[in-house]
C-alpha cells in the first residue's frame, strides 16, 4: 500500500475520531444522562441513582477537580452496572465490550513496548489510556493510531528489498523485552481484569456502598495500574531471576526471530482467548432462531428464561435510536440503555479504527497474499469479533521477524545470566 494509502487512512482515522466523539459525548448533553450526572455533582441536590448503593460517593481523593471528574465517571458506570431494571441484553453487551476492550488494551501495551517505539510519543500508552478514559476510546485511540502511522518505524516496514533486509528491519522495530512479553498478560489481568470483576459484581463480595464506588473509581486508572505493575514485575524478575534469551517452544536456545515469536505468542493468545470466550457464546445466543431459543429456555432453570429471551442480536448489538430519559423523573431500567448506547458507539468506532490500522500494517509489512489477509480477517471476526481480527493480523504480521535470519541461535534483546 503506497504512502498515499497511509495518509488516506490517517485522514479516515481522524474522521472516525470526530464522528465517535460526536456520537458518544454529543448525545449526553441532550438525552438527559448529562443532566443526571450534573445532579449527582450538585451538593444542593439530593440526587440518587435508583438501584445503586446509597449514598452515591462523590469524594475520593480530596482534590476537588479530580473528584468531580471521578464522580462523573463513577456515576456513568454505576448507572450501567447497578441499574436493576436493565435487561440481560445490557449485561451481555457490557461483558462483550469489556472483553474486546481488554484485548485492545493489551495490544496497545504491547505496541508501546516495541523497540521501534521506545522513547517516542506512541510509547506513552499509560498517558493515552488515561486520555481515552476521560475523552473516550473512540476519540483518543484513532488519533493515537494515526500518530503511530505517521511517526513509528513499524508503520514503514514493507516487503521491499531482500528477505534479510526486511527481517532485520522488523527485528529492530518489533522486538520487545522478553520479560515484558512474559508479563503483559499478568499486568493487564491485575491492572484491568481484576478491578473490572470487583467493580462489576459487588454482590459477590458483599461490598458496602463506599467500597463499591471506590472500586469503580479505582478501575478508572487501570492504564496507570497496568503500566506500574508491568514495570515493577519486570524489574523484580530481572533482578531476582536474571535476564532471558530467545527460546523455542521446547525451551531450547533459538534464533532471535523465532524466540520472539514464541514469547509474543503468549500475549496474542491471551488477547484472542479473552475475545473468543465471550464473543462465541454471546453471539451464538443472540442469533438463535425462535424455535431454538424456546427449546433452550424450556431446558434451563426458570431464572434463565429472561436471559435467553432478552439477548437477541438486535437488542444486544444494534444501537437503539436515540434513547432519552427525563432527569427529573426516571426509575430502574431508564439509565442503562443510555450508557450502553454510549458504549456501543465508543467501542464500535474505536475497535474499527484498531482493525483498519492492523489491516494496513499486515498488508504493507507481512507480504502475504491478500487472500491470506482476508482469511484471517473473516475467520477471527466470526470467532472473536473485530478486536480478535485485529490481534490475529498483528500476530501474523510479526512473523516477518523470522525473515532472512541465520539458523544459528543468537542472543539479543536480553542476555541470560549464567550461574
Amino acid at each position: 500500500m503506497a504512502p498515499v494509502g497511509k495518509y488516506a487512512l490517517v485522514a479516515l482515522l481522524a474522521g472516525m475520531s470526530i464522528f465517535g466523539f460526536r456520537a458518544t459525548l454529543g448525545p449526553i448533553t441532550t438525552n438527559g444522562l448529562g443532566a443526571v450526572l450534573r445532579d449527582v455533582l450538585d451538593p444542593t441536590t439530593d440526587a440518587a441513582l435508583p438501584g445503586a448503593p446509597q449514598p452515591v460517593k462523590t469524594a475520593f481523593t480530596g482534590l476537588k477537580p479530580l473528584d468531580r471528574q471521578l464522580t462523573v465517571l463513577v456515576t456513568f458506570f454505576a448507572a450501567l452496572i447497578n441499574d436493576p431494571g436493565a435487561g440481560w441484553n445490557v449485561t451481555a453487551f457490557y461483558v462483550w465490550g469489556i472483553a474486546q476492550f481488554t484485548a485492545g488494551w493489551a495490544a496497545l501495551v504491547l505496541e508501546g513496548r516495541r523497540s521501534g517505539n521506545r522513547g517516542a510519543l506512541v510509547s506513552w500508552v499509560g498517558t493515552v489510556g488515561l486520555l481515552f478514559q476521560n475523552l473516550t476510546w473512540t476519540f483518543a485511540v484513532p488519533l493515537y493510531l494515526g500518530l503511530h502511522l505517521l511517526t513509528s518505524p513499524i508503520a514503514k516496514l514493507g516487503s521491499q528489498g531482500s528477505r534479510k533486509d526486511v527481517g532485520e528491519a522488523a527485528r529492530r522495530s518489533l522486538f520487545v523485552y522478553l520479560w515484558d512479553l512474559a508479563l503483559i498478560p499478568m499486568a493487564v489481568t491485575l491492572g484491568l481484569v481484576v478491578p473490572t470483576v470487583f467493580m462489576s459484581m459487588p454482590f459477590l463480595f458483599q461490598q458496602s456502598a463506599a467500597t463499591h464506588y471506590n472500586w469503580v473509581a479505582f478501575w478508572q486508572a487501570f492504564p496507570l495500574w497496568t503500566v506500574l505493575i508491568l514495570d515493577i514485575l519486570h524489574n523484580a524478575c530481572y533482578y531476582l531471576l536474571g535476564s532471558l534469551s530467545p527460546q523455542d517452544k521446547a525451551g531450547e536456545p533459538t534464533t532471535p526471530g523465532n524466540g520472539f515469536m514464541v514469547a509474543v505468542s503468549g500475549v496474542y493468545e491471551f488477547a484472542l482467548t479473552v475475545c473468543a470466550v465471550t464473543h462465541i457464546p454471546l453471539v451464538l445466543l443472540s442469533v438463535l432462531p425462535d424455535f431454538a431459543r424456546s427449546a433452550l429456555a424450556s431446558a434451563l432453570p426458570a431464572r434463565y428464561t429472561a436471559l435467553v429471551s432478552q439477548v437477541t442480536f438486535a437488542a444486544t448489538f444494534i444501537p437503539a435510536s436515540a434513547p432519552t430519559v427525563d432527569p427529573t423523573n426516571f426509575g430502574p431500567g431508564d439509565l442503562a440503555p443510555l450508557a450502553i448506547h454510549f458504549l456501543q458507539y465508543d467501542l464500535y468506532t474505536g475497535n474499527m479504527a484498531v482493525l483498519l490500522w492492523a489491516l494496513y500494517l499486515h498488508v504493507t509489512a507481512a507480504g502475504r497474499p491478500f487472500a491470506k489477509t482476508l482469511e484471517i480477517l473473516v475467520f477471527w471476526s466470526v470467532v472473536g469479533g473485530p478486536m480478535a481480527a485485529a490481534i490475529a493480523l498483528l500476530w501474523d504480521r510479526d512473523e516477518i521477524v523470522k525473515e532472512g535470519e541465520t539458523a544459528t541461535p543468537v542472543v539479543v534483546v536480553e542476555a541470560k545470566k549464567t550461574k
